[in-house]
C-alpha cells in the first residue's frame, strides 16, 4: 500500500494535501492550493483567542541549576509535571534540597498545598534530564511518581488507593504514599531514562521509558493493573540498542483506545544527528503496533519497530537543527498533530546544532485520519533550544505554547494555516520549557501553563499561569 503523499506549504503558498473521499468528499488524492478550496475560511479566518488570563506563584523556592540549556522543572519530556483529575490539580517539582515537592489543589486559581514526599530522598544529580513525571490509574485511583532519572535505576513512588478519585476526603501527607521503589512486577529496572506515564480513557494506565543512552536506547512499555496493583512488561516496542539509534518521542498519547507515538532518531549523543519524523500507533494498548497505512509493523518484546521499520512519515535530514521531544497531540476528530523545530528548507546544513538553532523555526505537522500528512510552517523563530506545546481546544482550533511564554494559535476552520502570535508580553521572566496541563483540556477549554522563571538574585519561582481557549 503506497503511502500518500505529502504536500509542504510555503510562506507564499499553503497547500493542503486531500485524500480519497476526504473531508472535503474530492475524489482523487491529489496537492491543491488551499486557496482554491477554502478561499472564505483561508482569507477570514482570523487566528483563534485566549482571554482570562490568572497567574499563582506555585513555587517560591524552586532548584536553580541550568543543565543542557534549562532546568529540571521545565522540560519538554515530562509527560506530565501538571494533570487534572476529578476536580483537583496536581504538580510537582524539585525544590533546592533538591526534593521532590508534590503540590495540589482544587481546579481554578487557588492555592496550591504542599507535601514533600519521599522526604529521605535527595536528587542525586543537577542533570535536566533527572525530571518528574506523574500519572493517574483511575482503576484505583492511585497517583503515580517516577523520578531523578539519566540511564539510571527506577525510581517510582506510588499514592494510596482512592487519592485521586476521592481527594476530598482523602489524606495529602507524605504518609499517603509509598517508599521510593526500582522494582516493577518481579524485575529491578534499570538504565532508565525519560520516563513517560500515559492514561486511556478506558482506565489502563502505562509506563514508557528509555532503556539505554543517547544514541543507543530501546522503548520499553510497561501496564499497570489498577484492580490487582500490579505491573506487567509488555516489552520493547522500538528498538534503537540493534542499529547504534535512539528514538526520541515527541510524545506517546491515547485517543480513545487508539495508541499513538511520533518520534525522531538519533544516530550519536550529538544532537545535530537528530533526524526525521517517525509515527506509528496501536490499538491494544502498546502490544503490536502499525505504521501510517495500517500495516503491522511490530510486536512488542518480540519484534519491535527498528530504524529499518516502514514507520518515517516525513524525511528530515541530519544538520538541520531538528530539536528532539518537542510534542504531538491527538485532537477531537483523531487528527494527530506534531510540533517540530528545524532550520527552513531554504538554509544549507549546519553540522553545529546551536548555530542550527539560531536559524531555526517552528513548524505544524498533521495526519488527517486518512493518513495524509501536511506540513505547515508557523513563520515563528524559536528561542535558544528550548522547545514548546501543543493545547487543542473543544473546537480542535491549535494554542502553540512556546518558550519565553509566546503563545501562537491557528483555527481548524482554515486548516491551521493560520498561525498568530496572541501572547507575547511575558517581559522576559520565564525560562526553559514551558508545560501544560493535558488532561485538563480533555474535558475543558481551561489550559494551565506550568512555567519556571528567570533566576533573579538566586531564586527561581514556578508559576501556574491559567487561560480560556476559544
Amino acid at each position: 500500500m503506497l503511502s500518500p503523499p505529502k504536500c509542504v506549504a510555503t510562506s507564499a503558498r499553503k497547500c493542503l494535501t486531500i485524500a480519497a473521499a476526504g473531508v472535503l468528499g474530492l475524489s482523487a488524492l491529489f496537492h491543491v492550493p488551499l486557496e482554491r478550496l477554502l478561499p472564505s475560511a483561508h482569507a477570514q479566518a482570523a487566528a483563534p483567542s485566549i482571554d482570562d488570563r490568572a497567574t499563582t506563584r506555585m513555587a517560591f523556592s524552586a532548584q536553580t541549576t541550568v543543565s543542557y540549556g534549562g532546568y529540571l522543572n521545565g522540560e519538554s519530556f515530562q509527560q506530565d509535571a501538571i494533570l487534572t483529575y476529578n476536580g483537583y490539580q496536581y504538580t510537582a517539582y524539585w525544590n533546592t534540597g533538591p526534593r521532590v515537592v508534590l503540590a495540589r489543589r482544587p481546579v481554578g486559581n487557588g492555592a496550591w498545598s504542599k507535601i514533600e514526599m519521599a522526604p529521605g530522598y535527595t536528587g542525586t544529580s543537577g542533570d535536566a534530564h533527572n525530571t518528574i513525571s506523574l500519572g493517574v490509574s483511575p482503576r484505583d485511583g492511585r497517583l503515580h511518581i517516577a523520578f531523578d532519572h539519566h540511564s539510571s535505576n527506577l525510581h517510582y513512588v506510588q499514592s494510596v488507593a482512592g487519592l485521586v478519585t476521592q481527594p476530598a476526603s482523602a489524606v495529602w501527607a507524605t504518609s499517603s504514599f509509598s517508599a521510593v521503589s526500582s522494582v516493577l512486577g518481579n524485575e529491578t529496572v534499570n538504565l532508565v531514562t525519560y520516563p513517560r506515564f500515559v492514561t486511556a480513557a478506558t482506565g489502563k494506565m502505562l509506563l514508557s521509558y528509555r532503556y539505554g543512552t543517547s544514541g543507543s536506547g530501546d522503548e520499553v512499555l510497561w501496564e499497570y493493573d489498577g484492580t490487582t496493583g500490579t505491573w506487567t512488561k509488555i516489552g520493547t516496542y522500538i528498538s534503537g540498542i540493534a542499529d547504534s539509534v535512539n528514538a526520541y518521542l515527541h510524545s506517546i498519547e491515547y485517543h480513545g483506545t487508539r495508541l499513538h507515538a511520533a518520534w525522531c532518531w538519533r544516530d550519536t549523543p550529538d544532537a545535530a544527528t537528530n533526524q526525521d519524523l517517525l509515527y506509528a500507533y496501536s490499538d491494544d494498548d502498546g502490544r503490536t503496533w502499525r505504521n501510517n497505512a495500517g500495516a503491522l509493523v511490530a510486536t512488542a518484546g518480540a519484534a519491535p519497530m527498528t530504524r529499518s521499520s516502514d514507520i518515517r512519515v516525513w524525511a528530515i535530514p541530519q544538520n538541520r537543527g531538528l530539536i528532539n521531544q518537542e510534542h504531538m497531540t491527538v485532537d477531537h476528530a483523531g487528527r494527530v498533530h506534531v510540533l517540530l523545530s528545524h532550520m527552513p528548507d531554504e538554509q544549507a546544513d549546519d553540522a553545529n546544532f546551536s548555530n542550527a538553532r539560531t536559524k531555526s523555526q517552528f513548524f505544524h505537522y498533521w495526519r488527517s485520519p486518512s493518513g495524509t500528512w501536511t506540513r505547515v510552517p508557523m513563520n515563528i523563530a524559536v528561542t535558544a533550544a528550548w522547545r514548546g506545546k501543543f493545547a487543542v481546544s473543544s473546537t480542535d482550533n491549535l494554542y502553540a505554547v512556546l518558550p519565553s511564554l509566546r503563545i501562537a494559535s491557528a483555527s481548524a476552520s482554515a486548516y491551521w494555516t493560520n498561525w498568530t502570535l496572541i501572547e507575547t508580553a511575558s517581559n522576559g521572566q520565564f525560562y526553559s520549557d514551558p508545560l501544560i496541563d493535558r488532561m485538563q483540556l480533555r474535558t475543558s477549554d481551561k489550559l494551565t501553563v506550568f512555567a519556571p522563571t528567570v533566576n533573579t538574585g538566586g531564586v527561581v519561582y514556578i508559576d501556574t499561569i491559567n487561560y480560556t481557549l476559544h
